[in-house]
């Protein structure tokens, strides 16, 4: 009976699973088609997604819960896409494929981004979302420097925000500068956001070089 029990609770995990994904899917076709978080309505949601205004709610307590989610799933694919699993011994070419996936999270969701942006200038929930979404990004940063400045691939003396700056200046060059533009442009973007990250970051000399002994001893190996 236990088993019996526990497949019926499995199936139903996997049909929340499935509705949720369905809204998502759902907001994101409204947002792409240029409406707002705002202006979407439940009713517009339940439609798009093919289920009852009733249905909805057994989901998500409201319209800001489904953009809360919606905006986890965005982040979370963004920092599985940005985090470099070796900082230490990185090369250039390695971070330019790390930005390149980055920038694709970015133009996948692309809609959600822009209407997170531009509904944060007047709705403080949206805004209170972006700022965490944006302090998460900022938080994996600062941990890739961290791991740098330890293995002595980081610029010596580099200013403290620039983990801050990076991650700033990442989301504006993707809202503004990639969004309907040609795989040409799009790859000039990553080429020159490659360039700037490099350049600002990584201690000159010492690329595709590991950390032996500790942290602290900075030797390097081929």
């Amino acid at each position: 009976m236990a088993s019996v029990t526990r497949r019926t609770g499995e199936r139903g995990s996997e049909r929340r699973t499935a509705m949720e994904e369905n809204l998502q899917q759902a907001m994101q076709r409204l947002l792409q088609n240029g409406s707002s978080f705002t202006q979407v309505s439940v009713e517009q949601l339940a439609a798009e997604a093919g289920i009852s205004r009733a249905t909805f709610y057994l989901h998500f307590r409201d319209k800001g819960e489904l953009v809360a989610r919606l905006m986890d799933r965005v982040t979370a694919e963004i920092i599985e896409a940005s985090v470099l699993q070796s900082p230490e011994t990185v090369t250039r070419e390695e971070l330019k494929k790390t930005i390149k996936a980055v920038v694709n999270v970015y133009l996948r969701h692309y809609a959600v981004m822009a209407a997170i942006v531009e509904t944060s200038a007047y709705d403080e929930q949206v805004a209170a979302l972006f700022r965490a979404m944006m302090e998460q990004l900022v938080d994996v940063n600062r941990r890739a420097l961290q791991r740098l400045k330890q293995a002595g691939r980081q610029q010596a003396d580099l200013p403290t925000q620039v983990a801050d700056v990076i991650t700033w200046a990442f989301e504006r060059s993707c809202h503004q500068l990639i969004h309907g533009r040609k795989p040409a442009q799009v790859t000039a973007v990553i080429e020159a956001l490659t360039h700037v990250i490099w350049t600002a970051v990584y201690a000159p000399g010492r690329e595709g070089r590991a950390t032996t002994g500790s942290p602290g001893s900075r030797k390097q190996s081929l």
